[in-house]
């Protein structure tokens, strides 16, 4: 009896090790599907998450803009007001400061800066922006009495791009290219008169 009681025992205690090491395995890992859910789950947040950075990233490359051309067409209209006409540009863009003195004027590449030098005092206005990016550029066009200021926004949903009769945004509305290479249309316009929204 006393065999066949030890043996009951010692049956009974490896039954409740193997029982005990199945509850620690299963409460210790995961399975498969747990792990693949999890996995889904992380690359679905990931996409997600990622549109919605890239969204944020051309919105504030395009905020930058707006702010760029606003800045631009300030120091542009103070340039006005101190010499009596706009900087003038050439066919590439380039924008030209003004050196007066007494009634000789000469017109001077500008650089970097906006500046006018008007009978031995320099007057500096800004710093000329760049575009955010590096494939694109702003325009700008003067003939001294008018001017133009252009920049290609990325979001074709901006509230301030043109627009046709049917709400829809025109692509290109002014066949200007802001791009360094190749093509890039001009969507964006700053003049005189303040934002263009209609042609």
């Amino acid at each position: 009896m006393l065999f066949g009681a030890g043996m009951c025992r010692f049956w009974f205690d490896i039954s409740l090790r193997i029982r005990h090491n199945v509850i620690v395995n299963t409460k210790n890992g995961f399975t498969l599907i747990e792990l693949m859910l999890v996995m889904g789950i992380v690359m679905i947040l990931s996409v997600v998450g990622i549109g919605t950075y890239m969204q944020a990233t051309v919105k504030s490359r395009d905020t930058q803009r707006k702010s760029d051309l606003n800045q631009l067409s300030k120091a542009v209209e103070a340039f006005y007001n101190d010499v009596g006409r706009y900087p003038i540009s050439d066919s590439q863009s380039k924008m030209y400061c003004v050196s007066k003195s007494g009634s000789t004027v000469t017109n001077t590449s500008c650089g970097s800066k906006l500046y006018a030098l008007v009978d031995g005092t320099n007057i500096e206005y800004i710093t000329i922006p760049s575009d955010p990016t590096v494939d694109r550029k702003y325009i700008y066009v003067s003939d001294g009495q008018t001017y133009a200021i252009y920049s290609s926004l990325e979001n074709v949903n901006d509230k301030d791009l043109l627009k046709d009769g049917s709400g829809k945004v025109i692509a290109d509305p002014w066949t200007v290219s802001c791009a360094i290479y190749g093509t890039v249309p001009c969507n964006y316009k700053i003049t005189e008169t303040g934002l263009i929204k209609s042609l």
